[in-house]
């Protein structure tokens, strides 16, 4: 059955559930009822395409209606006119004043009709407030819900108890809370109600618990990387499969990182960075092992690698091997953290005021408070221009960007 404390939360909406979650969830496998596009409109909307088909003097009010109260151009406003055939300002205005209390601006709204001109004669009070008081019962915001609607207007189409509540309830089974199911929602708000929730979904976070991959793992993968998440279950079994290989270790959030990072990449990109990094000196297992540490940076492009290692590398004449071992290194900005960073670190080394063996992490991984305070604030005395010095070429950096 639907929880009591999501049944609490709805109340005001009067729904009934009589149906158990499993048969809710037999009947998402078997209609994909998610995808019945015009499922929660008015019977009058089939008639409206029939008008369509034969134009009538409704046509300039529906012309004129999108543009003057949903702010539609012209063009637009006569193609969507074609969709749907509005008889008076009536429901459309209730419909609007809806999305308004919700968080709708006037350019949220253009957004909305224009992708979706129909949502105009749906049932206010029936269709559409039953779903916006579902999705701010979870914890969705008044500044979130519309650019979750806009960005995928089929929840607003599809059926409330038979698609979005079993849906909402399997995503809260493998998350930690609803803030987490909010933001999953936020991140990717199309994965909601495509059809391969219980094909993929599902079987891949089976496959990472029976890994023993801890729950912070798989919601961090979930909410943050949910393309990944969502990937066609052969493929990803292979990816983990791969990830274990190479060695990563599935009780660190890495482990997950490292599955993203292959569901991402193309086989043919991931080869070619070990092609970029060899040029650096690192032999595959100096790679894999960079990878295990820090698995995004395999995703840098070859630009990005090049300029970021030719800086350090040549310029700054840090050893390589030393960027391996902390390959977040080159995760951060050149022109924001590593070129001022470096710059500040190689005059204190010509001052000897460092050791010249300093490790890479030591000040490139520190906050930008705790970097001020321990390699420049600290050695104002000994370089008084120090502070000048960091602080133009951060300006100047961030000008040139």
């Amino acid at each position: 059955m639907i929880p009591n404390f999501l049944i609490s939360r709805l109340t005001a909406s009067s729904f009934t559930y009589s149906k158990s979650t499993q048969t809710q969830l037999g009947y998402l496998l078997q209609h994909n009822a998610c995808h019945s596009f015009f499922n929660s409109f008015t019977s009058r909307t089939s008639s409206d395409c029939e008008s369509d088909r034969n134009p009538q003097k409704g046509d300039t009010f529906t012309i004129s209606y999108l543009i003057n109260s949903c702010g539609l151009s012209p063009e637009l406003a006569r193609e969507r006119s074609r969709r749907v055939n509005l008889k008076n300002p009536d429901g459309p205005n209730v419909v609007l004043d809806l999305l308004r209390n919700y968080g709708f601006s006037k350019a949220q709204i253009t957004k909305l009709v224009g992708k979706c001109p129909l949502v105009l004669v749906s049932k206010a009070g029936t269709t559409l407030l039953p779903k916006l008081k579902f999705f701010h019962s979870i914890g969705v915001s008044t500044n979130d819900m519309p650019k979750i609607l806009i960005c995928n207007y089929n929840l607003l189409t599809s059926s409330l108890k038979k698609c979005l509540i079993p849906r909402y309830e399997i995503i809260r089974s493998v998350v930690r809370d609803d803030w987490e199911v909010v933001r999953a929602l936020r991140n990717s708000p199309r994965n909601f109600t495509f059809s391969y929730l219980m094909n993929d979904f599902i079987p891949n976070i089976k496959v990472l618990r029976q890994c023993s991959v801890p729950q912070a793992s798989i919601s961090l993968l979930i909410v943050n990387f949910p393309s990944a998440a969502y990937a066609k279950h052969s493929k990803f079994v292979e990816a983990v499969k791969t990830v274990k290989d190479i060695g990563c270790n599935p009780l660190k959030r890495t482990f997950v990182m490292a599955v993203q990072v292959l569901l991402t990449m193309s086989k043919a990109a991931w080869e070619s960075r070990f092609e970029v990094y060899e040029r650096w000196g690192w032999n595959r297992e100096m790679t894999l092992g960079a990878f295990r540490k820090f698995p995004n940076f395999m995703k840098l492009s070859e630009e990005t690698i090049t300029k970021k290692m030719s800086f350090i590398v040549k310029n700054m004449v840090w050893p390589s091997e030393d960027i391996a071992k902390y390959p977040s290194v080159l995760s951060y900005s050149l022109e924001k953290r590593i070129t001022p960073r470096l710059s500040v670190i190689k005059i204190l080394k010509l001052k000897c005021l460092v050791e010249n063996n300093l490790q890479l992490s030591s000040f490139m991984c520190r906050t930008e408070e705790k970097f001020l305070k321990r390699f420049v604030i600290n050695f104002q005395e000994d370089v008084p221009l120090l502070p000048d010095v960091y602080k133009g070429i951060s300006r100047y950096s961030t000008e040139e960007e």
